[in-house]
């Protein structure tokens, strides 16, 4: 099955999903893909060691068992047999991580296109403030003392809104680049992309359009900074912000947050009234 034809399958049951582009749903489903690896591999992993713990000789008993069936018979039918024997015995293991994992992918993908219709239904009526960075921007400028933060609210304002255009694209960037060449496949970070990320001024008056935050690793804005990263590490946690960068956003209620230190980070948000919880 090519990416193109698990995109469709996946998508085919999510109502809206024709709405999205093929190239959308492949990068969504990629990631995706992952998370449901890590899922079944994690659950298996710890059936194993709960049965061992329970009882480790349950491994010796189905050994023990599909050794004397094997015995007497050297057949392509008999090896299909024994095959299928094995796969009945051991389904029971695999069926809950697989349950997980399906229903995991369901609900992340219905997740997915709530966001790109919010993202949507926020844009609408809203095309006169947008914004390019190659352009002046006029008027008062967004202060951040925390990286990390206004990473995450570039993501909301140029990947979740789109009010900011061009949305930044790592290859075009890599293009144009006149300093040594960018790796595009790199799981660690892309220092000019960054900076060019740190160097972008924000208009205060896009401010208001920020209501909510969702920090995920799959998150467009990550992916332009490092193309491979696998969301393991804390590269873009916010660890810190100050009270002073988080009054400029008047219209935040929520924020889902990728943090090491969630408790100090959410008393500034609790004292601001934003319902902050750790991704």
């Amino acid at each position: 099955m090519t990416k193109e034809e698990r995109a469709e399958k996946w998508f085919s049951n999510i109502p809206g999903a024709e709405s999205i582009s093929i190239e959308r749903k492949i990068e969504i489903c990629d990631k995706l893909a992952k998370k449901m690896m890590i899922i079944i591999l994690g659950l298996v992993a710890l059936e194993f060691i709960l049965l061992f713990m329970v009882g480790g000789e349950i491994f010796t008993k189905i050994a023990d068992f599909l050794n004397r069936i094997s015995e007497g018979g050297h057949t392509g039918n008999h090896s299909q047999g024994l095959a299928l024997t094995g796969i009945i015995l051991f389904l029971p293991v695999f069926i809950i991580p697989l349950t997980a994992a399906f229903t995991f992918k369901n609900n992340y993908l219905k997740a997915e296109m709530a966001k790109l219709v919010t993202g949507r239904e926020n844009t609408d009526g809203k095309e006169s403030v947008l914004t390019s960075f190659h352009e002046g921007n006029e008027g008062d400028i967004l202060h951040f003392d925390t990286l990390n933060f206004k990473l995450a609210i570039i993501q909301v304002l140029m990947y979740d809104l789109h009010l900011m255009k061009p949305e930044f694209d790592l290859y075009d960037f890599a293009e144009q680049y006149q300093g040594e060449k960018i790796d595009t496949d790199s799981d660690t970070i892309i220092e000019p992309a960054l900076n060019f990320f740190k160097e972008m001024e924000i208009p205060k008056k896009l401010a208001p359009y920020v209501e909510m935050l969702y920090m995920d690793g799959g998150n467009g804005l990550y992916m332009n900074i490092i193309p491979q990263w696998d969301g393991e590490d804390d590269s873009f946690d916010l660890n810190e912000i100050t009270l002073a960068e988080l009054k400029q956003f008047p219209n935040l209620k929520k924020a889902t947050l990728m943090s090491s230190n969630f408790d100090k980070v959410k008393e500034v948000f609790d004292s601001l009234n934003i319902e902050a919880e750790l991704l």
